[in-house]
């Protein structure tokens, strides 16, 4: 909380107003419609970074004769409309319920902890916006009661946008986890520089690139560790989204996160310097002493069959570094499908996914020292102890480290924004049972089956509740012990405009 008191000073001391100039993660619905306006080349961003900024397109109205592509342009219309207006919004409420175990999270809306309510209020001027959420929970995880996630102040500057924030990032195509930056972990305190449109460059050596987008932050972690080296280190992130030649059925995504500076660690221009240079392996002069940080890199992309309204999408992010390409890979790879169904007046889409967090693919050096125990490597490190991690819990997938997990998923979204799914989960959690690992210390075999709901329900006019609902059955093996274990739980949020 002592670092959240900047975003409030911040936010007191710019009170010129806001609406929410972005889509965040927590909306599957929001999601799904901009993937539609994408594959159908409406959208010329692409659609693989979040929070995404909602002035970087109005979006085309469409006929009558393409149900869904008339039905997400409406809403994002619609939505585009209402957050464009000067001044304040009306407040907004919510309040949350849910079970002691919830599965991991993912893509969409999840409550945090069994008891948690919020107040927000966002504001828009011509240069400034922001939002100013305060939320209290009963009997915090992290010994966090009150909060400031999803507080952001920001500044238009161009084509750009700087801020002040607590929001939560996901970098990637994956529907049901991010290898390096997911909504699993509570959003980190930063600063953070965004570009607005994607137009392309005009230079004739760089127009290949495509439409484009940048995002990069610097935040600062807390995780309670004392005056051990390296704790309470800072986070930085900068990532940069394209479509090559223009080409719209190919988006490729390239980015970088680093735990550096902390406690007892250098923190100075030059050691940032040597870590944007990748200068972190202790080889040529790198030394326990000076070493720069901990540094995670990957490619990310979505390939479209758009006539077949199939889409392929891969995710590769290293947890070491050779010859300045990531090494001692992790992996994500999936495939969705989605259409129309005209009888319910609605959409669908469905997904399967499959992700590995042993830091063990790809390696580029055949005789490296990790290709002995490819365990115990991803989202740990010597000098940052806490590993990849805020407040306990992974900062890329929610598995964490040596997990595997195959996914399969699907929902469906109608005219009026009514969306029900459901997924399917096998996974296998902390394999060797022998590292840090944020989920179990112990190896887990597990399969759980999810349903859930996102409903608006008129209450007089222009005024509606929402209701967002979540029921899972999980199935649990301790593999040291034997021991099996099942749950049946869920969760419950509802949120109105005052």
């Amino acid at each position: 909380m002592k670092y959240s008191a900047l975003i409030v000073l911040a936010l007191l001391a710019a009170c010129t107003s806001l609406a929410s100039p972005r889509i965040e993660s927590n909306s599957i619905l929001d999601r799904h419609d901009m993937l539609i306006l994408r594959d159908s080349d409406m959208l010329q961003s692409a659609v693989l970074t979040w929070p995404w900024p909602l002035g970087r397109s109005p979006f085309e109205e469409i006929g009558n004769e393409k149900l869904g592509l008339k039905s997400a342009s409406r809403r994002l219309n619609d939505r585009y409309d209402r957050e464009s207006e000067l001044g304040f919004r009306p407040a907004e409420v919510s309040i949350a319920f849910a079970t002691d175990r919830l599965p991991f999270r993912s893509f969409g809306y999840q409550p945090r902890e069994e008891f948690e309510t919020n107040v927000s209020t966002s504001w828009l001027s011509e240069w400034t916006a922001g939002n100013l959420q305060l939320s209290f929970v009963d009997n915090p995880s992290d010994g966090d009661e009150f909060r400031l996630d999803g507080s952001y102040i920001s500044l238009a500057l161009g084509n750009w946008v700087a801020a002040i924030d607590q929001v939560e990032r996901w970098w990637g195509p994956g529907w049901d986890g991010s290898l390096l930056l997911s909504n699993n972990a509570r959003p980190v305190p930063a600063i953070s520089l965004t570009r607005i449109s994607p137009d392309a460059f005009e230079n004739r050596f760089l127009k290949w690139i495509g439409p484009w987008t940048f995002t990069t932050f610097m935040g600062q972690l807390d995780n309670d560790e004392g005056t051990r080296p390296g704790s309470d280190a800072l986070l930085f992130g900068m990532r940069i989204d394209f479509s090559p030649f223009g080409w719209d059925w190919l988006d490729i995504g390239l980015n970088r996160t680093a735990q550096w500076s902390g406690d007892g660690r250098p923190g100075d221009l030059d050691t940032f310097w040597r870590l944007l240079k990748g200068e972190d392996n202790r080889v040529a002069g790198v030394t326990f002493e000076n070493e720069p940080g901990n540094q995670l890199a990957g490619v990310d992309y979505r390939l479209k069959l758009k006539d077949w309204k199939i889409a392929q999408y891969g995710q590769v992010v290293g947890e070491d570094e050779e010859t300045y390409l990531p090494d001692a890979n992790m992996l994500l790879f999936g495939i969705e499908r989605w259409g129309e169904l005209r009888d319910l007046n609605a959409t669908w889409r469905i997904y399967y996914e499959w992700a590995d967090t042993r830091a063990g693919h790809l390696l580029a050096e055949p005789d490296s020292p990790l290709r002995q125990n490819t365990f115990n490597i991803a989202y740990n490190h010597g000098i940052y102890r806490e590993g990849y991690r805020y407040k306990s819990r992974s900062i890329g997938h929610a598995m964490d480290g040596d997990g595997l997990m195959r996914s399969l998923g699907g929902f469906i979204a109608r005219d009026n924004g009514d969306l029900w799914g459901m997924k399917l989960r096998d996974y296998a959690i902390n394999r060797d049972g022998a590292g840090p690992n944020s989920v179990s210390i112990d190896p887990l075999d597990g399969t759980s089956i999810e349903f859930f709901g996102e409903f608006e329900f008129p209450i007089y006019e222009s005024s509606e509740l929402r209701l967002r609902i979540g029921i899972h059955y999980i199935d649990e093996k301790n593999v040291r012990t034997g021991i099996s274990d099942d749950d049946i739980g869920g969760s419950i949020s509802i949120s109105k405009q005052l």
